[in-house]
């Protein structure tokens, strides 16, 4: 018997599982792309509203990603007019700015904000009294960690792995793979 007799059925199989299987796959994308779509994303303002305390001072704490006061850290203060300004925290990762008014930046190490500074009488009724400067960090608590890009590619195979039809089409493949070597092997016993 030919070579092609004998590949031909196996091929044959493995493209009617490729023709099943392509649009309940590409249903499962859409499913995904579609939720991941409707998820409402929050997103930071872009600008936070702050009220001055008297001669414009800018009051604020810096907190690293655990909320723990940051002592001893720099902030560095941007003015729209390109004036800068450096402080130093306290104990309690407090800090202050003297002669504030309109936009700034505020920046440290890890973590940058821009804010709108308003004086007490006009500052409209969202804006905070002070600035939370919250440092930016990689937090694992009671987790093993390990990076990045290993939890993410851990995370979308646990998602992939929980899609029905995913699990069904891997299914299918194991049956249909062997089965199919099976009928290609019609060869005449020796004798």
């Amino acid at each position: 018997m030919s070579t092609r007799l004998v590949i031909q059925p196996f091929l044959r199989s493995l493209l009617s599982m490729a023709v099943l299987l392509a649009p309940s796959l590409a249903t499962a994308q859409d499913a995904v792309r579609s939720k991941a779509a409707a998820e409402p994303v929050a997103s930071a303002p872009l600008a936070i509203d702050v009220a001055l305390q008297a001669d414009g001072l800018l009051i604020g704490q810096l907190v690293g990603a655990t909320g723990k006061p940051e002592a001893g850290a720099k902030v560095q203060l941007t003015l729209a007019d390109g004036r800068e300004a450096e402080a130093k925290t306290n104990a309690d990762g407090g800090f202050a700015f003297k002669g504030v008014h309109g936009v700034a930046r505020l920046e440290s190490d890890k973590a940058a904000l821009l804010v709108r500074s308003w004086t007490a009488q006009a500052a409209p009724p969202n804006a905070t009294p002070a600035v939370l400067l919250v440092e930016q960090g990689e937090v694992a608590r009671g987790q093993r960690y390990a990076g990045t890009g290993v939890q993410n590619t851990v995370s979308h195979s646990k998602r992939l792995l929980a899609n029905p039809l995913f699990v069904a089409g891997v299914i299918g493949t194991a049956v249909a793979i062997p089965v199919a070597i099976h009928n290609s092997d019609d060869d005449d016993p020796a004798s």
